[in-house]
């Protein structure tokens, strides 16, 4: 079914792309139009692919070479997991950037910060590690780990964080009720690429953090080794989430897809990782 697809896909963005370049008196028409067909003929088939599975897909997807974009259920409000962490960190390079915190500055590690859960080392390690914020900030991107978020959450404040999501367009996330969307997630993520957020060598910094992490089996599992991706994974009860940019900067898009209602973890992975192939190959048009 997916081949089939892909192939009704090629066949379609063929035809439009040879119509508009060969009716001459169509020219400025199809000129303008030809892209949104393309990105249309896109969500068009990812909607039908994503309708033969189970759970439910909230897609957010943005060109940015071109600008073009769609998105599928984008605004949808779900549980944010882990991709709460993108903001933090977010917040806290744009505070290093305006020179009001000190990315070197450590911080002890108390037992009261210590959160016995999910992903990431520092809790195997106990109470009384020295981190600097800038491990903590990678702790909390690369390995997703719950106590260097939370440090990093008393450090600069809840409410602060917050505010700060809102001064960016963000309508959906909150931090204090841990809920985001795929839009947002990809708001967010083109405002750190075009170094809205920080300066460009404290934006590279951040992104480094943001790749070859823990958690390649999403957004990344289908493309080619060399492509970079950078990206938060997230999981939690009966949602898998990926959300990041793709490409270099010939070609750079970003893909943030989350999910809901998963029962099958591993085959909504796998369905990730075909929608961001098949986004990915079709790129260039």
């Amino acid at each position: 079914m997916k081949k089939t697809l892909i192939a009704i896909f090629i066949i379609y963005t063929f035809i439009i792309l040879l119509v508009g370049r060969n009716l001459g008196f169509l020219p400025v028409f199809f000129a303008k139009s030809e892209a949104k067909v393309v990105d249309d003929t896109k969500k068009s088939v990812v909607e039908k692919f994503i309708k033969e599975q189970g759970p439910k897909f909230s897609i957010y997807y943005k060109n940015l070479k071109t600008g073009a974009s769609f998105g599928v259920d984008e605004n949808k409000i779900l549980t944010a997991a882990s991709l709460n962490k993108i903001l933090i960190a977010s917040y806290l390079y744009n505070q290093a950037d305006r020179k009001k915190i000190d990315l070197e500055e450590k911080i002890t590690i108390q037992e009261k910060d210590l959160q016995d859960y999910g992903t990431g080392s520092i809790r195997y390690e106990g109470a009384g590690g020295v981190y600097t914020l800038k491990t903590l900030a990678k702790l909390a991107l690369e390995q997703s780990d719950n106590t260097a978020a939370f440090v990093l959450s008393e450090k600069l404040g809840r409410g602060e964080i917050e505010e700060y999501g809102k001064s960016l367009g963000l309508v959906t996330t909150n931090i204090a009720d841990n809920k985001t969307s795929a839009k947002d997630m990809g708001i967010l993520l083109e405002l750190i690429f075009n170094r809205k957020i920080a300066n460009n060598a404290l934006t590279l910094e951040f992104l480094d953090f943001m790749k070859d992490t823990d958690f390649e089996d999403r957004l990344a599992r289908d493309l080619p080794k060399s492509v970079a991706v950078y990206h938060k994974a997230a999981d939690g009860i009966s949602l898998v989430h990926d959300a990041g940019i793709i490409g270099d900067e010939n070609f750079p898009f970003i893909l943030s897809i989350l999910t809901n209602e998963v029962r099958d973890e591993e085959e909504v992975k796998k369905t990730i990782g075909q929608i961001t192939k098949f986004i990915y190959d079709g790129r260039t048009n």
